[in-house]
């Protein structure tokens, strides 16, 4: 009987621990989900493309917070992949359309990674990222806001390795240092710093 207890006990205290660490970085995940959700917005100035970008910030904003069950998910991921098939027209020039596309790209491949599995999004964050070096520029907003999201899933790890997202947290604070100077959004930058800022003092 006390064998049985002291099992028990082990298993309760095993088991609230687990709970406590998936629930601890709640609040610097509400956060994140509220910048992606104000700030993934992408605008194109031709009114022939603007219903596309309408659609598709809307979806994003949908899948960012969370505005589904679980049962609806795989017909999201299908959502997100029509919507990647609808905006993967190659163009070789430098155009305003090549970065409107990639862009698009970019979020759709964004939004995969926040619904899909542990074992999958990283394939997708490696998609967006891929994708965006196609424009040397006009990309570095979208390759923070990809920082985010990486950050975020891997707040979501039912196991939290705090040596890892410390490093994380060092290098987004450097890619934001960097790119900084080409984004023309003071609020953007100052959001974006303090998030990490916050992360950052809740691991310690």
């Amino acid at each position: 009987m006390r064998k049985t207890v002291i099992i028990l006990s082990i298993f309760a205290l095993v088991s609230q621990n687990i709970y406590s660490q998936n629930k601890k970085y709640e609040a610097e995940k509400v956060a994140i989900t509220d910048f992606l959700i104000r700030h993934i917005d992408f605008y194109y100035v031709d009114l022939s493309a603007r219903e596309a970008a309408d659609e598709l910030n809307a979806f994003a904003k949908k899948v960012f917070a969370k505005q589904y069950t679980a049962d609806q998910i795989p017909d999201l991921i299908t959502q997100a992949l029509q919507l990647l098939y609808q905006n993967s027209v190659g163009m070789f020039e430098d155009t305003p359309h090549t970065i409107y596309a990639t862009t698009m790209r970019s979020i759709c491949f964004l939004a995969l990674a926040f619904l899909t599995d542990e074992l999958r999004y990283p394939t997708f964050l490696t998609d967006a990222r891929n994708t965006l070096s196609n424009i040397e520029f006009a990309n570095g907003r979208m390759l923070l806001i990809v920082n985010l999201v990486e950050l975020y899933r891997e707040l979501s790890h039912e196991f939290v390795v705090k040596r890892y997202i410390e490093r994380l947290i060092s290098q987004y604070q450097d890619d934001l240092k960097n790119r900084e100077k080409y984004i023309h959004d003071e609020i953007f930058i100052a959001e974006y710093r303090e998030i990490l800022s916050n992360i950052a003092k809740s691991l310690r």
